[in-house]
Formats: C-alpha cells, structure tokens, sequence
C-alpha cells in the first residue's frame, strides 16, 4: 500500500454477517452517492473520492499492522460497524485505538448493525477522559460520556437492513462533507423528486405519442398495411439490434470471469448468449468467448487458472490442502483457522489455532489440528467426530499424497493413520545414543502405500533408512551410507543424497536392490529429487537434471525455488517468480501461474499436478492445472508450409499481382488514398486479396471485381498469411494471432501467440506455429481441428450439465 494513498474513511468491521454484508453496502453507497449540484457548488466536489475496506483496497505487505495503520493515518474519519461482536475483536479495538493516536474522537462515526448501542458501541469513543478542578481545588480526572455521530442500520431480513444503510450512508456523507444532514436530506428529496417528475413526464408523453398513432392508425389502417408490415420489420430490426447488443455484454462479462478464474461460470455466460441453432444475426463475440472459457484453442498442456472457491474469512497465511484437492485450509485475518469444502464451498470447521502449531491433513479421511490451551486433536470428517491425540509437543510431517501423517518427538517417531499409531521406534532403542544429534528425513512413495524415514546419525555418522508398508505396519532397515547424507530421498527404486567429502561435496545415488551407489562432485546442493530416470539438484538459482547415470541432461536457470512436489510421473517445482517448472523425462516446461506484481503475497500449493494458490488479504482460493484439447494437438505427421503471399509497402508496384489488384481496389475505393497502403495479402485459393494500411485496418476484397467484402480493425500486428479451408468454409489470417472467421467473416475464434504454418498432408489440418517456444522443433507445430456452431454449443452443454452459478457470481456479475 502506498504510504500517499488518501482515504476519505477507514470502515472497520469484524468479519462476520451482518457487519461485512453492511460494511460492503455502505462502502458501494458512499463511493457511489453524487451531491446535489448546488451543494457540491458549495463544497467543491461533487463526491466522496474513496472509501478503505480491506477486501477490496487492501494490498497485504510482511508487517500487517503497520500497513493497517498507514491506512488509518491516511483517513479522514473511520466508520465503525458495531455489534457486540465487534467490541470481542482485539483488531477492530486496536484500529480504534490506532486511529485515536492520530485524529480526534470526533471522527469516528458509528453505524450499529446489531445489538443495542450500550452492548455495542466501543467505550473509547462513547467516554472521553476529561482534566478537571474539583472543589477543593485539586484537579482529578473523570470520564464524560459523549453523543457519537451514530446511525442505526439493523433489520430482521436483509431488506430492512439495505433500507437503513441508505438512509445511514446519507448520514455519514453529510458528516464527512462538513454539511448539514437536514439540507442534504431536503435536497436529495428534492433531486429524487425531480427525476420522478421526469420520469412520469418521460412516460406520459410516450403514452400521448402512442395514443396519437393509434388515434392517426384507426384513421389510417385501411391504407397502410403496407406501412405497418415497414415498421414491423423495424421492430424486428431493433429487437435484434438489442438481443446482439445483449448478447455482447455476455461475452464481455464472460471474459472477465475467465480472467477472473471462473472457468465453469465463464462457459456459463457466453452460453446464455448464444441460441441453440445457429442463426444469421448471432454473436461473434460470444463465441470467441465460449471458444476461449472451454479452452477449444488453448495450447496442449497449457496451464491456467479453471476455478476458485470463496473462503469465509480473508487469508492471513498458512495454506494447507489435501491431498486429491478435495479440502483446503487457511489460516484468516480474524486468527481463527478455516477448514473448507473445496467441491461445496462449505465451512467444515473453524477454531482458535494455538500459535506455532501444526495442522496436517491425514488424506480426506480427518485432520489433525491444535486449539489454544489443548493437545492435538484429530477430527473424523466423515463422522465430525473429534478424538484427542495426547500430544501437546511434536514435529508432524504429513503424507501430501494420500493417507497418513508422520509424528516426530525428541525420543521417538510414529506414523499414524487416523488417530491410531501404525507404526513406531524408539531411538535409544534402535541403538541410536541418548542425547545425539539425529537428522530425520520423510518421504511417502507415490502409487503405494510405502513410507521411507530416513534417520541420520551426526555422533556415529551413519545414516539409516526404514521402509515401512502403511498397510500392515511392517518395516525393514538398510543401512544407507557411513556417513552423514544431507537431504535423502527415494521414488521407491533409488536413493539420492549428498555427502560432504573435503572441501567439496558428493552426489550419491544408490539401487535399493541391488546396492549399488554411483558418485558425483557438485557444487553444495540445498534438496535433490529422483523420480524414474530423472534426478534433479536445486543449488541457488540453478536447477539441474541428471539421469540415473548422474550425467547432466538439462540445466535451468530459475529464481530460487520455493516449492516442490513429486507425483507420478513429473517433478514440479515452483520458484520465487512464480513460475512452475515441470519436469520429466530429463526436460521440462516452464509455466506462468499467478501475476508477478504480487508474488510474495501469493500462498500457494501443489498438489497431483495442480497449483492451488491464495493472496493474502482476498476471500478465494484459485486451481490452476493442466488443460488438454482435442482440437489443438501437436502436429503428427508431415505438412506442407504455406507460401507467404504477402507485398510489403515499397515493393507493391514492381510485383505484377499486388500492383493489378491495387489498382483494381482503388478504382472504387473512397475510405482511404493509395499511400495509406502498408502492405497487400493475396488468398488465391479464396480468389480474394486484403490490403493493411498503416493504422492497421484490414480491408478485404474480391480479387476479380474489387468489390470489398469486410473491413477489420481488431487484428493485432501484421498480417502475413490468408487462408481459406474449403472443407469447413473457415477464413484464417495470421498475425501475432491466428485470426478463425467464418464464411459471413465473423471473427468465431482465435488462436493466441501463434502463426499459421502450413497444411497437413494426410488430413488437410491446419498447421499453426507457436511463437512463445521458438525454434525447437516439430513439438511447436500444433494442428487445428475447427468446431462447427453446433459442435461448440453441444460442448458447452455437455461441460455445464446443468450447472447454474451461485448468488453471488449472478450478483456481481449481472447474470440475474
């Protein structure tokens, strides 16, 4: 936040219904309400500039309490939403008291959204500290009670309460304006009057003109049914003039929801927009929106955001997520700890998390969680039963991939499932020396129920590791190496870890059956991954991939890695830009995830291949994956490249078709003058030519009469190649895009960052080129398989099934 930013008010609230439902009203009606033009004359503006509330101003920075009171210091007044919630709430308090150090009382005002005013209003506001001389002449202190600006918004339903938040927001404006509340009560009846009058005299004058033409019909009708049968087409006409205009501000609206993360929801409003069959007046735009929100287009193992989930708190840190993804846990601004549905979007729990504590999925069967003055506690979702663990100190380790969860003390290890122990040992027991340093390392096995714990011995030097079956309990011990491995790890049939050897270190992988160990010097690597036939190595900024042999295959220079996961078949890693790196068969893909303007203030989690991420201070939780279609696929087999038809400006005259079509086109041409002429593009197999002129309007044309068919003003760049595809009766121009327009040439689809390539040879496929991995090789090539209308349509329903987005997507994004 910056430390410049004004604030006409500050509105604290506790985060619970009904104070934030009231908090989020009254800051719409404050930052929306215009004062009377005569007044506005008064005081100079004619609104209140901005409003603070910390779901939709605040940016989170590392020291929360400090950005909080940089935004009280930046504000006029604060606006406190009281209940006796409200006065339970150590943060709302602190802002009172905050906001004192740095205004006068006077400018606080009170808004009571539940209770009554003695059980609710903060009493460092209603009772001042007064110096005064008693009659003895000695002076004493005393507490006066005070009048607040006070306005009461409580309602038994949610109607009642938006009528009193009107009436208090007027309340509040006049107090923040310095105006008189009874002369801008007076004056805003006066304006409401005004447009009512208007209103009626808008609605009776079109009944008068009405009543006219049916007066002038009734005179008229038996010579003018040819007349009607005219205007009747008009209102035809101007009924799909609105139904398009409608059908428009769905696509917008789904776009911004497909920016928004609201994959399902964004499918849902371009659909709404769009009829069944195709008709001849049908949106264009809508169906570039419903092309994109399916992702018909979008690059093969592309990686994007498809959903979020609303929290029921602000995210403060701490983000936990099960393993399928089907649960997720966060940590809120009110302190307490949320345990939430991500399929529902229901609250499963939530509590006063003891500070410094642990809190572990144990797959989606429970969870083991701490409250204040408690010990572990592990909750049965299936049942919501809660079982009490007996330990109130302990290191947990959970297993990110299924069932079961790691509980480590200063003398002993145990794995659980549920709230039993499965497992366990004793270190002393295990011949491991009493008061030794031991270094304990987990990794749960993908696709079996195996767990390795690997224990090194700092005063022996010796590292061992246990294989325990999570089944039936059953363990086996190998010792792993003489010596002290830093950061051991196993996918199940080797073991890697580094060594240090001199002055230098050693990279060691071992065979788990048959014992053999391979070595390499490296530089100091801070955690190691194995998986298959890959190896990788983070050291700083550098990630490197080896294969089992320990030769280097791949090496990426990243920012320094913050998270990783292993499944099945890739090693993910997530590094400080945000950037996901995914990793198999010895290379890898580098994926963008969340914007970079924020990415210290992003939580985020892998999970089975997905990306789940929360910023600190917003309600959602968002999931980014992996998205494959079936009509973008990497091109198979041979094509043949297109020809480039294309004449740049300087060369049009010296080449015989540019210049005759030129000619042709100028002949009747009247928009523009030949030297507005930047460069001419010629689709033979369509018998059509195109001509973009220097602000980069395209206008094409039939290339034997000159007659111009289409004129565009959206293409991006420059055009290099047109097409016509006969089989479907598709145009394509290619740009920084790939332009799709059907045979009216309106503009259905597009195909981001690529360039048209050429035509397969076996199946008559389009061949784009993607120009966001360059030159290296056939695996940029894609070919394009087109949808029909009809095709698109039945996807969509076929990915809805049904689907309806709940209230408060309809709500805020207008789809009512």
């Amino acid at each position: 936040m910056a430390k410049t930013e004004k604030y006409d008010a500050f509105i604290s609230y506790r985060h619970s219904e009904p104070d934030s439902e009231i908090a989020a009203r009254l800051q719409k009606k404050l930052e929306g309400f215009r004062l009377p033009e005569d007044i506005a004359k008064k005081v100079g503006r004619k609104r209140l500039d901005r409003i603070f509330r910390d779901e939709t101003e605040f940016a989170v920075e590392n020291d929360l309490t400090h950005a909080i009171d940089v935004a009280l210091l930046n504000s006029d007044y604060l606006i406190a939403i009281c209940s006796p919630e409200y006065l339970k709430s150590t943060w709302c308090r602190k802002e009172i008291e905050s906001f004192l150090r740095f205004h006068d009382r006077k400018h606080i005002l009170l808004v009571l959204a539940d209770g009554e005013p003695q059980d609710a209003f903060p009493p460092e506001v209603v009772y001042e500290d007064l110096y005064k001389i008693g009659p003895d002449g000695r002076p004493y202190w005393t507490k006066v009670q005070r009048e607040p600006l006070a306005a009461d918004c409580k309602g038994e339903n949610a109607k009642e309460r938006n009528a009193n938040i009107d009436k208090a927001a007027l309340r509040l404006i006049a107090a923040i304006m310095g105006i008189g509340y009874d002369d801008l009560q007076q004056r805003q009846k006066q304006e409401e009057y005004k447009h009512t009058r208007n209103r009626v005299l808008i609605v009776f004058g079109v009944l008068v003109a009405f009543l006219a033409v049916c007066i002038g019909f009734l005179f008229r009708i038996a010579g003018q049914n040819v007349e009607i049968l005219n205007q009747n087409e008009e209102i035809a006409r101007q009924n799909e003039i609105i139904t398009l205009k409608y059908a428009d501000t769905l696509a917008a609206t789904s776009d911004n929801l497909l920016r928004d993360g609201k994959r399902t929801d964004a499918v849902y409003a371009a659909r709404l927009a769009l009829s069944d069959e195709r008709t001849d007046n049908y949106s264009e735009l809508a169906t570039k929106a419903l092309a994109n929100a399916l992702g018909i287009y979008d690059m093969p193992d592309s990686f994007g955001c498809d959903s979020d989930v609303q929290l029921p708190c602000s995210a403060l840190g701490d983000l936990v997520i099960s393993p399928s993804g089907k649960y997720a846990s966060v940590k809120g601004l009110d302190r307490l700890r949320y345990v939430v549905d991500l399929n529902s979007g229901t609250t499963v729990l939530s509590f006063d998390e003891k500070d410094y504590s642990y809190f572990v999925f144990d797959g989606e069967k429970g969870f083991v969680f701490r409250r204040q003055e408690n010990d572990y506690v592990y909750f049965d979702l299936a049942t919501g039963t809660e079982t009490d663990l007996g330990i109130s100190e302990a290191d947990f380790d959970p297993n990110s991939k299924g069932e079961g969860y790691c509980v480590k003390s200063a003398d002993s290890l145990a794995l659980y499932k549920g709230s039993n122990p499965l497992w366990n040992i004793n270190y002393i027991s295990e011949g491991f020396p009493e008061g030794g340093r031991q270094d304990v390392n987990i990794t749960f096995i993908n696709d079996t129920n195996e767990c390795w714990i690997f224990i090194t011995d700092y005063e022996n030097r010796k590292t061992f590791a246990y294989a325990v079956d999570m089944t039936s309990g059953s363990s086996r011990r190998l010792l792993v190496a003489d010596n002290v491995c830093f950061s051991p790890v196993t996918d199940g049939k080797s073991i890697v870890w580094t060594q240090s050897e001199g002055d230098g270190h050693t990279l060691w992988i071992m065979d788990i059956n048959s014992g053999t160990k391979n070595s390499k010097t490296v530089s100091f690597n801070y955690e190691a991954f194995v998986l298959n036939d890959d190896v990788v190595t983070v050291s700083g900024e550098d990630i490197t991939i080896l294969n089992r042999s320990l030769q280097e295959v791949n090496r990426i220079n990243a920012g320094f890695y913050l998270k990783s996961y292993v499944s099945s078949d890739s090693i993910y890693l997530l590094d400080k830009n945000c950037h996901l790196y995914q990793i198999r068969n010895g290379s890898y893909d580098r994926y963008d995830t969340v914007p970079e303007d924020n990415v210290y203030s992003w939580m985020m989690v892998l999970r089975n291949g997905k990306l789940y991420a929360a910023l600190q201070g917003d309600n959602h939780i968002y999931t980014y994956s992996f998205r494959k279609s079936d009509y973008m696929t990497v091109t198979a087999s041979d094509f043949e490249a297109l020809t480039s038809d294309y004449y740049d400006w300087g060369f049009i005259k010296e080449r015989p078709v540019a210049s005759s079509f030129v000619g042709l086109i100028m002949k009747g041409e009247t928009e523009f003058p030949e030297n507005r002429i930047r460069r001419v593009v010629m689709c033979e197999n369509a018998g059509m030519g195109l001509v973009q002129l220097f602000d980069g309007a395209v206008h094409i044309y039939d290339s034997s009469s000159g007659k111009k068919i289409k004129t565009i003003y959206s293409i991006e760049g420059s055009v290099s190649e047109f097409y016509y595809d006969r089989n479907i009766g598709y145009y394509y121009l290619s740009s920084q895009n790939v332009d799709v327009y059907d045979e009216d040439f309106k503009n259905i689809y597009s195909i981001r960052n690529c360039m048209l390539s050429g035509i397969e040879k076996q199946s008559g496929a389009i061949v784009v080129y993607d120009l966001t991995k360059g030159l290296s090789g056939s695996s940029t090539y894609y070919s394009v398989h087109p949808v029909t209308y009809g095709q698109l349509i039945s996807l969509a329903d076929k990915h809805l099934s049904g689907y309806e987005p709940d209230e408060r997507v309809k709500e805020k994004y207008s789809l009512d």
